[in-house]
């Protein structure tokens, strides 16, 4: 799915009342800056997502846990403090592997494009784990992925109260959030939809 397909996509549910700011600015300026960082020449579909769809500043998605932070164009950059980077001491961090784009992250497990995978479409990485190899791929492309992000958190904020209910049938999604989710994540999650949706007993 292509970035213009998953926005337009993402628009006919996005709550109007919520900011929207994916596809509002224009940021072609920043290729030049991250080229140089990488020193690598950019795939075709992250350079559109930059120049075309990154949002200004951080956005959160809500989700089960931490919310998933969209990183503002300002924080796409080579040097991820905590990741590849540490600002204390003002040195790399050595087992970081050069070839991650990182461009969001959920509870600083890191969501990244590799460029020496791009096959692998878009993983994320678990922190904590002793090494950056343990992940799992949740998408295709940016655009599949802000897809399903953005209908977890519609899911979540948009129809009861409370969207969860954790009791003795076990941790579901709410009847009428439940209903909408799983029957549309089917068909935008497709191969992925265990990683969006088995987190709920009722999926």
């Amino acid at each position: 799915m292509n970035l213009e397909t998953a926005i337009l996509e993402i628009k006919k549910f996005w709550n109007n009342d919520d900011d929207f700011p994916f596809g509002e600015s224009q940021n072609k300026s920043h290729i030049h800056r991250l080229e140089n960082e990488f020193k690598i020449t950019l795939p075709h579909n992250l350079k559109d997502y930059i120049s075309n769809f990154a949002p200004l500043k951080d956005f959160y998605f809500s989700t089960v846990g931490n919310p998933m932070c969209i990183y503002g164009v300002e924080n796409l950059k080579y040097k991820q403090d905590g990741y590849n980077y540490n600002s204390i001491k003002n040195t790399e961090i050595g087992d970081w592997n050069k070839n991650f784009f990182i461009f969001a992250d959920e509870g600083a497990d890191p969501v990244i494009v590799d460029f020496e995978d791009l096959e692998n479409g878009i993983q994320k990485l678990m922190h904590g784990a002793g090494n950056w190899e343990t992940g799992t791929t949740v998408a295709d492309t940016l655009g599949q992925f802000l897809l399903c992000s953005a209908a977890l958190h519609h899911a979540l904020s948009n129809f009861e109260d409370e969207s969860i209910i954790d009791d003795e049938n076990g941790f579901n999604l709410a009847d009428n959030a439940a209903k909408w989710y799983f029957k549309n994540m089917r068909n935008w999650a497709g191969k992925y939809y265990d990683e969006w949706c088995s987190v709920f007993d009722n999926h």
